[in-house]
């Protein structure tokens, strides 16, 4: 629900550039942000954002995917 959320948050690592799919993602996220007014903020590594949130973007066994986080 796009009215719910306030900051979209946007990472991407350098081998991210090379994968098509997840640049056409990208740009999907923010042509929808864009149209519904959400804020992006962008970072430029997805470690970095793990350790920003206070992990290491991993629950339980699995690494999470912290390419795009909506915070509501």
């Amino acid at each position: 629900d796009p009215d719910n959320v306030v900051l979209c948050i946007l990472a991407t690592d350098d081998d991210d550039v090379k994968d098509v799919a997840l640049q056409i993602h990208f740009t999907l996220i923010q042509a929808f942000c864009c149209e519904n007014d959400i804020n992006i903020l962008r970072v430029n590594n997805t470690r970095r954002l793990a350790h920003i949130l206070g992990g290491a973007g991993v629950h339980g066994s699995e690494q999470m995917d912290l390419h795009c986080i909506l915070v509501t």
